[in-house]
């Protein structure tokens, strides 16, 4: 490894060149599958043509994208750093963007207006060697901060009323959790084990007073039941827990929309669609929230059909990740307008080879809907999934299987035709909505997460 600020030889590589021991290991090896066209011509027969949708499209587009940054304040020891998150949401009325075109071209000013509508969440968090408001380690602090923030005035949707908070939301998810942890009551949270002393269940109340573990009589706060603080630690990076409380706030978002609207206008609600950042997963110790999410969805669309609207489309769109390096390299031979449901065969075998197949079935644990990759008739790939048509997971036979069957999905159509209706040449594989919250989020290094750096040394007054 080289030395800060040091620059890599122009020609170091010559000895590579030159040594005859590098063309002999390279004469002895082979690839233990050779790659061929014959394989991706075998992997395009599998994909479908593109579920054609009558309905609508919808009124609204609802979509959120987060970033996150880890300030460092000073490179002594012990480190010391804060964590700053911000989630972009952006609410999209598609009458507006179809009129972003003026004459064959994009009006810029209509873009500039429409990304103005953005609404950001911002989440500060102490990380190594950081304590806030006299709590004695970056633990205690990290708890009381996130609890806080959760039920702060800037998640609510009705500022003076606790019930629209983004942690009334949390309660109603962790309720619907299965026993022994799930209390069935979106006023009563139970929290595995208190923080401090371990003893455990402790039931919590949706109320602005701290509560108090029976046992120890320390703090105990409704956002322990996520246990990200399991991951903070006081003097090294915490960039895991932080990007972990970004995953669970880009999941809680919608869903913390859903139940507001839901309670204001059914109707209006079925006009919605949503696009999330990422697969729809949660992973690591927050990750029982999937099914939850899972739930609360199927719930929310049978009560707008019973009602005799149209059910919401959910949307995960992937940027990056294994998939969609899978996709870089076999689009050229998938055909326009065809679509694939990822079954855990064809995962096992062409995404994740070489690895074990779960027991269970691939995310049983963390997803709570289906991987699609799609071609789109104008050369577009897409690795998107929507959520699981059923309540839970244990409610169907033989789940590995039938959550990828097309004929499972009956909104998948509207969601091709959606995703269709909304890619953009901006960024490869984009779509508008994701576009306009990742651009009014995003953190930069330069010159971003130095401006960052600045303000919490000046603010800790370490200037």
């Amino acid at each position: 490894m080289p030395y800060q600020g040091e620059l890599a030889s122009k020609s170091a590589h010559s000895e590579f060149l030159r040594n005859p021991e590098v063309q002999a290991f390279l004469s002895e090896c082979a690839v233990l599958t050779p790659p061929s066209d014959e394989e991706c011509a075998a992997v395009a027969k599998r994909f479908l043509p593109v579920p054609n949708s009558t309905a609508s499209l919808p009124s609204f587009v609802f979509a959120s994208d987060g970033s996150y940054y880890e300030a460092s304040i000073n490179e002594r020891l012990p480190a010391t750093r804060v964590g700053y998150i911000k989630i972009g949401v952006v609410l999209i009325r598609l009458s507006e963007y179809a009129s972003l075109r003026t004459g064959g071209f994009v009006d810029p000013f209509k873009v500039a207006a429409l990304q103005d509508k953005s609404t950001p969440l911002t989440f500060l968090v102490p990380s190594a060697n950081v304590r806030w408001q006299g709590y004695q380690t970056v633990r205690a602090s990290f708890r009381a901060i996130v609890d806080q923030q959760l039920d702060g005035a800037a998640t609510r949707y009705r500022p003076g009323d606790p019930s629209t908070s983004l942690r009334a939301t949390l309660f109603a998810l962790a309720a619907r959790r299965p026993a022994p942890l799930g209390t069935g009551n979106p006023s009563v949270l139970r929290l595995h084990r208190c923080p401090e002393c371990g003893s455990g269940p402790i039931d919590v109340h949706d109320s602005p007073e701290t509560q108090s573990c029976p046992q120890c009589h320390a703090p105990v706060y409704p956002s322990d039941c996520l246990r990200l603080w399991e991951n903070v630690e006081d003097y090294q990076s915490n960039r895991e827990a932080i990007g972990r409380l970004m995953m669970v706030l880009e999941h809680l978002l919608p869903v913390h929309f859903m139940r507001y609207v839901r309670g204001e206008s059914p109707r209006l609600l079925s006009s919605v669609s949503f696009f999330l950042d990422g697969p729809l997963a949660v992973f690591g110790n927050a990750a029982w929230l999937h099914r939850s999410i899972m739930s609360y969805i199927h719930e929310l669309n049978a009560d707008l059909e019973s009602r005799g609207y149209t059910p919401c489309v959910f949307i995960g769109l992937q940027k990056s990740g294994q998939v969609v390096d899978h996709v870089s390299m076999i689009e050229r031979h998938i055909p326009t307008g065809r679509i694939l449901p990822i079954d855990d065969d064809y995962r096992y075998k062409y995404v994740l080879a070489g690895r074990d197949p779960s027991r269970n079935g691939f995310g049983a644990e963390t997803y709570y809907g289906q991987d699609f990759i799609m071609r789109t008739a104008t050369g577009k790939s897409f690795v998107f999934a929507v959520p699981y048509p059923w309540e839970s997971k244990e409610c169907v036979r033989r789940f590995a299987e039938e959550k990828s069957l097309m004929e499972n999905y009956p909104a998948l159509g509207s969601a091709t035709t959606l995703i269709e209706h909304l890619e953009t040449d901006l960024y490869q594989n984009a779509v508008v909505p994701i576009a306009l919250a990742h651009r009014y989020t995003a953190i930069s290094l330069e010159p971003g997460g130095r401006v960052l750096d600045l303000l919490t040394r000046h603010a800790l007054g370490m200037t």
